[in-house]
Formats: structure tokens, C-alpha cells, sequence
């Protein structure tokens, strides 16, 4: 079929901006070229990527490093805090790099605050697929258990976040993917935040929740919810630690209609992945990445829920990504893969960006 658009739910674009060094508006190449920090891949993330694998809207993240895990690489205030003031003094510094990204280059980025915003964006990918459009952004806070109050949530939808992931590590709300000594089940605040995200009418993502605390606070969330990166547990026998998705988390999220974006991150997808280097890479491919959205499609019977969250390039990029891929726009091979396997042009767009889509029109006010 012929390239459809991409909806990317899940970029750490501010984080690997202001720590990474990266510049979203230069080339893959020349961000390789002139990158000159600790990571160890590559990026794989640039304007002229974006467009030539039409990737036209993509969730921008804002993610802070919590105290359990920074060190002296990388103690600043844009990436990570020590103190409640600290996490609200890097959420608005993220915020305003997305301000300035979309003023200093409006030919190249949009931000995304209504549903006028979010039409526009794609009324263009629609009638002018074969031009060069600004890549939609939509802002999603990717942890929040350093909140300062549960009133900074009206300042942060007023600027423009949509989607609110409660954990990463995991601890004030509920059992997060590094959670060691407290229960899965949601907490006395864990409900109040739910509460607070509903009435602004925020997306929950349950992305980084273990599966028991996924499963509460979907039964308890009365507004729409949605998981922007995980993968499917049942095909990574083996793995060390709760970060993905068993099939009754699955199911439970097919069931309240939402969306999981999956992870195109070679240890995510192959539980003895070495990130050493001394797996070949020809190990994992996009059929891998296409198993994992075959399977959520088996356990809903259609493709209204697998969907693309990158994840690029938060914490990985080249080359612990699948065989194919150099950087984003590769991302369009998969459409190829999923068609050999039987899925419809309709089916591919679904999961490309229509079920995305679909999130957005039910969020967008």
C-alpha cells in the first residue's frame, strides 16, 4: 500500500533535547555526526526522517529522571529533581522547550492543544500526503510522583499536556516497573489523582503500571485510558523485571476501548537481547515488532487497539533497534510485513494512526 501516516505515541524529544544534546530539527546524520555526549546508540530521530516516513503527529513526553535514578552525568534541572519544587520547575522548563521548538520552527513543529489544532494537522497529512507538513505535538507527562499539588494539573492541561502516565519507577500512586517493597493496588492518592485526571478530562496511560496496577486503575478511571509504550509479556518468556503487559492486562485495556502503543527496542522484544553488543542484530527484526502486534490484535479479534509508541529515543536508539531500521522512518516497512500476514489496508491504518486518532477525537476539546 502506499505510505499512510504515522501517529508515534511516545518521543522523549524535551528530555533528549535538553540532556541528550539532540536536534530534532536537524537530519538523523548530522546529529550522529556531531553528537558528543555519553549515550551509547545512535539517534534515530529527525525532521527529515519525520517526513520521509510520514510520521505526522507523535506524543512529546515529559520525563525527568526521579532521585532514584540520576547520577553526576546528568543532574540538571531540565532532566531530573530531588524535591516536589524541582519536579514543577522541570515540567514548565520541558513545557517551554516545546513552546520555543514550534516559535523558533513553525514550518516543522505544531503543537497540539484542541480539537481546531489536531484537525488542521491532519486535514493536511490527508490532502497533501506528498508534501512536507509540521509534525504535530502532543504533550504527554511520562511520571508525575513528585507531584508539587494536585492543582498544578489545571496548569499543566492549560499548557498543554493531554496524556498523563502516573509512574515510571513506580511509588506514591501505585506499583511502577521498578516498584520493590509497596503493593500493586492504586493508594488513597493513586484514587485522588485518578479523580483530578478525570475531571480535566486528561488520558490516562498505564504504561510503566505492573499488570495488578494497570488492572485497578483501569477498573477504577472513568474517563479514557490508553498505554502509549509497552509490549506483550507473553512473547518475552524470561524477562527480568515487570515492564510489559500480560493478556489479561490486554484484554482489560481492549475491553475499555483503549490503545497500546507497541516498542520497537531490541530488549523489549528479545529477553536475552545483550546491549553489550554481542547479539547480531539480524536477531530481531520487524516481524518481531510485527508479532507483538499480531498478538494484540488475536486477543481483540480486529485491529482497533495495537498502535506504533516508539519510544524513540528514550534510553535506546541505533543500533538496539530491529534489523531493518536505521532510524523512524523505517518504521514504514511494517506495513509490508503486516499485509504478508493478512491485515487490510484499513487494518494497517488503524494501526499506523487511526486508532490513535480515535484517542485524540474522544480527548480534544
Amino acid at each position: 500500500m502506499k505510505n499512510t501516516y504515522i501517529i508515534d505515541s511516545h518521543e522523549d524529544l524535551a528530555y533528549e533535547s535538553l540532556y541528550g544534546k539532540f536536534d530534532y530539527t536537524r537530519s538523523v546524520a548530522d546529529n550522529r555526526k556531531y553528537y558528543t555526549g555519553s549515550e551509547k546508540f545512535g539517534c534515530t530521530i529527525g525532521w527529515p526522517e519525520y517526513q520521509k516516513g510520514r510520521v505526522g503527529i507523535v506524543f512529546g513526553t515529559i520525563f525527568m529522571e526521579p532521585p532514584a535514578n540520576s547520577n553526576a552525568d546528568n543532574k540538571n534541572r531540565e532532566t531530573t529533581y530531588e524535591t516536589p519544587e524541582d519536579f514543577h520547575a522541570a515540567v514548565c522548563t520541558q513545557l517551554d522547550f516545546y513552546d520555543r521548538l514550534q516559535e523558533e520552527h513553525p514550518d516543522l513543529f505544531r503543537r497540539i492543544f484542541t480539537r481546531t489544532d489536531y484537525d488542521e494537522i491532519v486535514r493536511d497529512l490527508i490532502e497533501q500526503p506528498e508534501s512536507e507538513h509540521p509534525v504535530g505535538l502532543v504533550g504527554l507527562m511520562e511520571g508525575c510522583e513528585y507531584l508539587r499539588s494536585f492543582d498544578d494539573l489545571d496548569l499543566y492541561y492549560e499548557r498543554g499536556i493531554r496524556l498523563i502516565g502516573p509512574v515510571w519507577a513506580g511509588g506514591r500512586w501505585c506499583a511502577g516497573t521498578k516498584s520493590t517493597v509497596m503493593k500493586d493496588a492504586l493508594t488513597d492518592d493513586g484514587k485522588t489523582l485518578l479523580r483530578k485526571m478525570s475531571s480535566l478530562g486528561y488520558v490516562l496511560d498505564v504504561s510503566h503500571m505492573k499488570n495488578r496496577s494497570a488492572m485497578d486503575a483501569l477498573d477504577y478511571y472513568d474517563g479514557i485510558a490508553a498505554a502509549s509504550h509497552v509490549n506483550c509479556n507473553a512473547l518475552l518468556p524470561g524477562f527480568p523485571f515487570e515492564r510489559h503487559f500480560n493478556d489479561e492486562t490486554i484484554k482489560m485495556l481492549i475491553e475499555h476501548k483503549g490503545v497500546m502503543g507497541v516498542i520497537p527496542f531490541n530488549f523489549f522484544l528479545m529477553a536475552d537481547w545483550d546491549r553489550e553488543g554481542k547479539t547480531p542484530r539480524s536477531a530481531v527484526t520487524l516481524d518481531t515488532l510485527a508479532n507483538h502486534i499480531d498478538h494484540i490484535c488475536q486477543l481483540a479479534g480486529n485491529s482497533l487497539t495495537a498502535a506504533i509508541g516508539s519510544d524513540l529515543d528514550g534510553g535506546f536508539g541505533y543500533p538496539e533497534i530491529p534489523y531493518e531500521m536505521n532510524d523512524i522512518s523505517d518504521l514504514q516497512k511494517l506495513a509490508d510485513i503486516l499485509e504478508r500476514r493478512g491485515y487490510s489496508d484499513e487494518d494497517v491504518e488503524n494501526i499506523f494512526h487511526k486508532n490513535w486518532q480515535r484517542i485524540l477525537e474522544r480527548a480534544l476539546k
